[in-house]
């Protein structure tokens, strides 16, 4: 991955990614601009005019545009959106992470939300519909339903497995939370532990069962203290029953502070 401001050629690199969207060399365009961090393929995009911005669209599929759509202020979000094949953006909009979608979501009007919402895929519209109806500045409305989670009986090398064949739809994996039947929150296992441990152990074996957690009505200073006295990186968010509702990063809460 390349990361523009440490490049030493970085205005020759631009200035080739420009040549291909003028002359429509979609496969160079492709090789150069995806090889770039997300903040520089970001950057990159809010500096074009109408036209190249349209070429992007044309260069990229939903899913890799919606690394770029994540980045962007919400006055640049609802400018793309309207500029997007309704088709395309509704597959973009499945594939962002539940807690940027809703973020979106939460920009437009009633009308707006209902015409992109009863055209995603269910589950993906009734993780956003959950999200918007917390209170703002709450961490109901920050947390995302994307999580890793495993059973008490998964082996190390089973979870491992998994994971390298990216079976789990998570944004971020800082930890894999274990849960029962009811998908009740039972402990909490760090990918170092998993990583150090035997490939027999099973998850009940290595997890720590002293959870720290919140409650999707929790605020975003309390959830912030938390983070910075525990030193986490992420923490679950659960229901009285103690049923994992999602996870709030600090990234997350770090953003809207």
């Amino acid at each position: 991955m390349i990361r523009l401001n440490q490049y030493k050629f970085k205005e020759e690199y631009t200035y080739y990614m420009l040549q291909a969207l003028k002359i429509g060399d979609k496969e160079s365009f492709r090789k150069d601009f995806l090889d770039l961090h997300p903040m520089d393929q970001t950057t990159f995009f809010m500096e074009l005019d109408d036209d190249r911005r349209f070429k992007i669209y044309s260069f990229l599929i939903p899913n890799e545009f919606g690394e770029i759509f994540s980045e962007l202020d919400p006055l640049m979000q609802k400018k793309c959106i309207l500029e997007l094949d309704r088709q395309y953006a509704i597959e973009m909009l499945n594939e962002l992470p539940p807690d940027d979608a809703t973020d979106f979501f939460g920009l437009l009007s009633h009308k707006e939300a209902d015409f992109y919402l009863e055209r995603m895929e269910k589950d993906e519209a009734d993780d956003i519909k959950q999200l918007l109806t917390y209170k703002k500045g709450s961490v109901g409305s920050l947390m995302t339903t994307d999580v890793v989670t495993v059973a008490e009986a998964d082996s190390v090398a089973d979870v491992l497995e998994r994971l390298q064949h990216s079976e789990f739809d998570a944004e971020t994996i800082y930890y894999l939370y274990v849960t029962d039947a009811k998908e009740r929150l039972l402990g909490v296992i760090s990918l170092r532990e998993l990583i150090i441990s035997a490939p027999e152990c099973r998850m009940e074996e290595i997890m720590n069962s002293r959870i720290i957690s919140v409650s999707a009505n929790t605020n975003q200073t309390e959830v912030l203290q938390i983070i910075r006295k525990y030193g986490l990186l992420a923490v679950p968010v659960v229901t009285k029953e103690y049923a994992l509702l999602g996870i709030v990063t600090f990234d997350d809460v770090l953003s809207y502070m």
